[in-house]
């Protein structure tokens, strides 16, 4: 996967026409996924593509309020490269960014040779959030785009999002979040300065302080342990031997560790 900038997409614009989904993706749950496949199945025609920010606009518009994301922007860029996607633009949401309307962000779009744009029903974006989806579907076709609002992924009566996702791991529902995620939550730890302690990854959002079971994943060995959470510190009840490790919260009786996605 060809991973580029904002400004490398604008520069240096594919040959190939690009079918793009634009969103934050944070925790690439059920509904990414179905935006993901949607610009997939335009494969034979256009080259498939996702748009998404390094930083999740939350974190910088409203940093008081922001808990944490769901993916380290490395887990994201492997899930995205795992499904199938050829060029992935990471956006750094700066200031001179945030002021594009929705007109422009799309006609910006057209001018890199995208022809298809595909998004979620409850898309919203532009300056001041000026342009959601229906909007979207009108300037696209004005432009040069063919639209695709893609149907929003139902779970429990209601639409699954990265904030219902993010609630449910806040809350430590985290079978909840298995289910809208379509794989066991997990966070990437590092070896802390405190002995037997690891800390978590980035900004990575936490469940809340307690003991947990799961399946560690120390240097590609993996095996179940408990592990014990305090704030952003994990103390495992087995001996760790790598520097970083991969932890997915998942009952030993509810999936194998031969079976989980790693990302």
């Amino acid at each position: 996967m060809k991973v580029l900038t904002w400004q490398d997409f604008l520069e240096n614009i594919p040959h190939a026409g690009i079918a793009a989904t634009v969103g934050v993706f944070d925790g690439l749950h059920l509904g990414h996924q179905a935006l993901i496949e949607t610009v997939r199945n335009e494969v034979s025609q256009l080259k498939p593509c996702v748009i998404t920010f390094r930083e999740n606009p939350k974190k910088i518009l409203h940093p008081a309020s922001y808990r944490g994301s769901l993916l380290t922007t490395e887990q994201k860029l492997s899930a995205i490269e795992a499904s199938g996607i050829e060029y992935c633009v990471l956006i750094d949401f700066s200031g001179k960014f945030a002021t594009l309307s929705g007109r422009e962000f799309l006609a910006a779009l057209y001018v890199a040779n995208v022809r298809f744009v595909a998004v979620g029903e409850n898309f919203q974006f532009g300056h001041k959030l000026d342009t959601n989806a229906a909007k979207l579907e009108l300037l696209s076709k004005e432009i040069g785009l063919r639209p695709a609002i893609v149907k929003n992924v139902m779970y429990r009566g209601h639409p699954i999002s990265s904030s219902r996702v993010r609630h449910a791991v806040q809350e430590g529902r985290l079978e909840e979040a298995a289910d809208m995620l379509g794989r066991p939550y997990q966070v990437i730890v590092r070896r802390g300065a405190e002995h037997g302690v690891m800390v978590a990854e980035d900004d990575l959002l936490m469940p809340p302080d307690g003991e947990y079971e799961g399946v560690a994943n120390d240097g590609g060995a993996m095996q179940h342990c408990n592990v014990e959470i305090d704030h952003r510190n994990l103390k495992f009840g087995l001996r760790m031997q790598s520097e970083i490790v991969r932890f997915a919260f998942v009952d030993k009786a509810t999936q194998e560790k031969e079976n989980l996605v790693w990302l």
